[in-house]
């Protein structure tokens, strides 16, 4: 995973300045869109985001704030002549939704496009280099959060050393996987000379809308960069609690369960106009906080371990 993009940071009311939960995780050339906001086509125009290297869409719930985008942006990967398979990941109204509004719309979608249904707990994919599961969220409604797992990367190899010693092109995988090195002469070579470790493998947890239970914080031990919704402050507690939301102090008491190197907060409350006093509350019990706004891109290789 190499980037994430924040499209959308606000919650079901409109905010100035903010617009409904999306967002877009980079991963090997190709992005994963989850949650799909009112308006999520624009902001990806705007963030100069391909609508071709979507591959895969995770939408989290039916509270319209969440998915109601999407059917907007699949009318137009199909007017733009799309031909790459799309993979749907959501509840099973999802899908009848969608079909009522192409059928009312005459809209006919050429390309290949599945949808698996997310009713559990379970692995979504699984990938050469990545893995991705749904966990159950507590909310009015069905509601699942993503965790997303890059598996171990290979080692990175020393350009100069091998040119020097002219390793042949085709040992370099051997290399990348760790084997060591014996030239024709019969010398050899440690891979840990040849290479370099390997770059830390990330994974990102996205929690949408979520009354935290007891014990949540097990479901995500090891990750290393996690998002959760902090819809309000925690003097507003019983409202986060008739509403199935959480606070920001709820929300940053998570992260010291789970202890990630960082915590990405959003879906803020319309109410507040500025975010300082939500950073504040955030950061008198976590350090490492980052408070998720439209159009912020967040590169996983420069974050602090």
């Amino acid at each position: 995973m190499e980037r994430l993009f924040i499209l959308g940071c606000g919650s079901a009311l409109p905010a100035s300045g903010r617009n409904p939960t999306a967002q877009v995780l980079e991963h090997a050339g190709k992005f994963f869109l989850i949650d799909c906001g009112e308006g999520t086509q624009s902001r990806l125009r705007e963030s100069k985001l391909s609508f071709d290297k979507i591959t895969h869409i995770f939408i989290s719930h039916l509270h319209g704030d969440h998915y109601l985008g999407l059917p907007g942006l699949i009318s137009t990967m199909q007017l733009l002549g799309r031909e790459r398979e799309l993979v749907l990941y959501g509840p099973k109204a999802l899908w009848d939704i969608l079909q009522l509004q192409f059928n009312a719309s005459n809209t006919r979608v050429s390309f290949p496009f599945r949808f698996v249904e997310v009713d559990a707990e379970k692995e979504l994919l699984d990938t050469s280099n990545i893995n991705v599961s749904s966990i159950k969220l507590n909310h009015r409604i069905s509601c699942f959060g993503f965790i997303f797992k890059e598996k171990p990367k290979q080692r990175r190899i020393n350009g100069l050393l091998v040119k020097q010693l002219e390793v042949p092109n085709y040992f370099m995988n051997n290399l990348r996987a760790g084997q060591d090195y014996t030239s024709s002469s019969g010398e050899l070579y440690k891979n840990e000379f040849l290479t370099f470790p390997p770059r830390k493998s990330h994974s990102y947890a996205f929690c949408s809308d979520n009354r935290i239970k007891a014990n949540f914080s097990d479901k995500l031990k090891g990750v290393s960069i996690l998002y959760h919704e902090s819809t309000f402050l925690h003097k507003e507690l019983p409202r986060a609690r008739k509403t199935f939301h959480t606070t920001v102090k709820e929300a940053a008491e998570l992260a010291v369960e789970v202890k990630p190197d960082l915590l990405i907060l959003g879906h803020y409350s319309a109410r507040y106009k500025e975010l300082k006093e939500l950073k504040m509350e955030a950061n008198s019990i976590f350090d490492s906080v980052l408070m998720g706004e439209d159009r912020l891109v967040v590169n996983f290789e420069k974050i602090e371990c």
